[in-house]
């Protein structure tokens, strides 16, 4: 498999979820995944954790400075907040990062549930910024592998896939980069930006 710093289009994602749908035999029931590269290392994502690729936008910053978390974006008219992978994964150190440093690493949209507002318990969305997005890929539910080593990455990890002769791809699920206390965190700091738009409102200026 070819690495390259493309964004597969929406469409690819689409026939994935379609075709993985498709393959009900017991052990054979194809899966599809977002194969993606952090650092040195290859990951992927269930195609149901991976709502889009986007490139990535400035991000504006958040109220606390967590090393994992460089700021956030407009989605319409909602507010996404942003995990660097590569911090929270270990690949590489905190550093402020400047609209140069995103020019080429694509975000993954991803809805997570149970995320709190002042309007409840609702799906909301988090981006994961990767440095390169490489493939979308079917594979046998039998051929992701349980990890031959403790990568020590946590509850997010769930297995491995085989590549033939290329470096195994390490298999994510949403459920696990984000557990229940961070997602009540994160929602935390995303309804502190609602607020503090709401008094710049108030105040009769345009929230930027």
């Amino acid at each position: 498999m070819e690495t390259d710093s493309s964004v597969p289009g929406n469409r690819n994602m689409e026939e994935g979820r379609r075709s993985g749908r498709d393959a009900h035999a017991p052990g054979h029931e194809l899966r599809a995944m977002v194969v993606f590269g952090v650092g040195a290392q290859v990951y992927a994502l269930p195609v149901g954790d991976v709502h889009e690729c986007i490139p990535a936008p400035a991000l504006s910053p958040l109220p606390v400075d967590l090393p994992h978390l460089p700021g956030w974006f407009w989605l319409g008219r909602t507010r996404v907040p942003v995990i660097d992978l590569a911090v929270l994964m270990g690949a590489r150190p905190p550093v402020a990062l400047h609209a140069s440093d995103l020019l080429y690493r694509p975000l993954l949209l991803c809805a997570v549930a149970g995320m709190e507002t002042g309007m409840g318990v609702h799906p909301g969305w988090v981006a994961l910024l990767v440095d390169r997005v490489m493939d979308v890929m079917q594979v046998r539910a039998d051929a992701i592998m349980p990890l031959g080593i403790d990568r020590g990455a946590g509850d997010c990890i769930v297995g491995e896939i085989d590549r033939g002769g290329e470096p195994p791809a390490i298999v994510m699920e949403m459920d696990g980069v984000l557990r229940h206390s961070e997602r009540h965190r994160l929602s935390g700091l995303m309804a502190r930006e609602e607020q503090r738009a709401a008094l710049w409102t108030a105040d009769g200026a345009r929230d930027v």
